[in-house]
Order: structure tokens, then sequence, then C-alpha cells
């Protein structure tokens, strides 16, 4: 007899598309069973099922140690896109669970996103816009992109996207990223102090949580933007507020928050000066059915390998 195998599927994003998978899941000898969320899964959700499962597709679920230490019969997890700082990776390697993604997944549309962002702060798009619909009939000051001096912080598959797009402006680059040591590359400090427009594109970890706090906003120039398409947690939301209010920065456009979604009541909203949106930088139909099929066949893969 075949001993199947069950997986898991949690991200709605996934889950809306499981007819195109129905009959290759079967002919591979895997069932599935879905837990619809719109924000993803806390602990409490998963603690209670995680052990009926070999195998789970996830989004930014809270698959911490708790939850690890019930998961019985788990060996892999696909997570749908590339950050995986939802789970709790060292205590899953230390249970031989496998973490499968997919890097690079959204460089082109949140890098476009960024572009976006940037776009409507400086050239005061979104102020405009409401002010027509106000009846103002506003000239609104902008600023022009060209010659300005751009800092990306973390330099991987988006913040490269993002140099390349950029180039036709002819900026000053000020890139920062501990992994690379060229002449190329500054410290943050130097960043910080120096761009015009900076872009927040690294991972989160231990030693990139707050890695800009009210320290930081301080040294940046009075009319410098601020844009964040990587992880909420990466920027302390509470200093960022207080630094739009008090016009520290000129402005920032943000798409990720330290805590998803934000509350209805959240200072953010009342920011004539920020330009927010929600968690969507990655968010176009190109880039679901892609990620769709990489996370299907990452456990697909997997499993044929483990017997």
């Amino acid at each position: 007899m075949i001993n199947k195998k069950k997986i898991l599927i949690t991200w709605r994003l996934m889950i809306d598309y499981m007819n195109n998978y129905e009959s290759l899941l079967h002919k591979n000898n895997l069932t599935y069973d879905v837990i619809y969320k719109k924000q993803g899964l806390g602990e409490k959700d998963l603690i209670n099922v995680i052990h009926k499962y070999d195998g789970i597709i996830c989004g930014d679920d809270e698959i911490n140690k708790n939850v690890l230490k019930k998961a019985k019969k788990l060996k892999v997890i696909s997570k749908w896109g590339s950050g995986i700082d939802s789970i709790d990776s060292y205590y899953a390697k230390q249970k031989n669970i496998k973490i499968l993604n997919s890097p690079g997944a959204f460089t082109e549309p949140v890098a476009q996103h960024a572009m976006g962002l940037m776009l409507s702060l400086t050239r005061n798009i979104v102020a405009n816009h409401l002010d027509l619909k106000k009846g103002i009939w506003s000239k609104r000051i902008n600023q022009n992109i060209y010659k300005k001096k751009i800092g990306i912080i973390g330099f991987g598959k988006i913040g490269k996207e993002i140099k390349k797009i950029l180039e036709i402006f002819s900026p000053k680059f000020y890139l920062c990223d501990k992994k690379y040591k060229s002449k190329n590359f500054v410290s943050k400090d130097v960043l910080i102090k120096n761009a015009d427009i900076i872009f927040v594109c690294c991972d989160l970890n231990p030693t990139s949580k707050h890695l800009i706090g009210m320290r930081e906003l301080k040294k940046m120039k009075k009319n410098a933007f601020l844009i964040n398409i990587s992880r909420g947690a990466i920027i302390k939301n509470i200093d960022l507020i207080k630094a739009l209010k008090r016009n520290i920065i000129s402005g920032a456009g943000i798409d990720v928050f330290e805590k998803e979604p934000i509350l209805k009541n959240s200072e953010f909203l009342k920011l004539s000066n920020c330009i927010l949106s929600s968690h969507n930088a990655f968010n176009s139909e190109d880039a679901i059915i892609n990620i769709n099929n990489k996370s299907i066949y990452n456990i697909l893969n997997f499993f044929k390998i483990y017997k």
C-alpha cells in the first residue's frame, strides 16, 4: 500500500489556485487540507493541527518553536515567497525539517512598487490627486530625481533591480550591504547622511531589526525620503512616526509594518507626508502564478527524494 503524504496549505493566494494542482498532487500521492485566513496563521491556529502533516505550504505564518515542537511528522516547509523570518529556522534545522523557499521570487514587482512609492513622494502625486478631489487646483513644488543621491540598504536581487532601473536618472549611488567588502560600498552612517532617497531592501534578521531608528533618522537630510519594501521591523515604526510628525525627514513610502495589518487608528494614517500600501508590493498576477508553481514543486521534489 502506498503511503500517502499529507500537506497543509495556509497561504490564501495558494489556496485560491488549488484547483490547478489537485490532479498533480493526487498523481504524486499527496493529499492536502487548507486553513484560510487573510493575514496568516498564528501560533494558536497551528499548534493544535500541525501534528497531522508531513509538509506545509505557508505564508507569513507564525511557525515558531512551540509550533515546531508539536510537528511530529513534519519534514518540509515550503515558504510561499522568499522571506523566512516568520519561521524558527534554527529549531527547524535541529528537528531536521527542511525549509524551501523561492529566492528572488518578487524582484521585479517589488522593485517596480518601490519606484511607484518614490515617484508618488517626489512628485506629490497622491497629494495633488487629493487636492483636486477637494476642488483645489494646486501647484505643488516637486523634486526632480535626475542626479539625486540614492541610497540602497541591502544589495540583493531587489536592491540590484532598483539600481538598474534608476541608472537612467544618472544618480550617485550609496550602497550598503555587510556581505560586500569593496570600495563601491559604504557604511550605513555614510549612506544615511548623504542620500536624498533611501531604499530599504535587506532581509530581516537579528542584526537588521530596528536597523533604522531615531538615531539614524536624525542623521538623514531634512528633505530626504525613506522607502521600505522589505520587512517592517527593519525600521523602528514608532520612531519613524515621530520623525515624520516632526518633519525630521521629508517623507516616507512604506509597504511593510512591524505589526500587520496596521490598526485602523494607526498614527501612520494621520500623516500627510507618508504614502502607505498594505504589504502588497509583491502582488502581480504573473508573480503569483510563478510562486504557486515553485511552492508546489518544492514539496513534490522534496517527497520524490525523501521516502
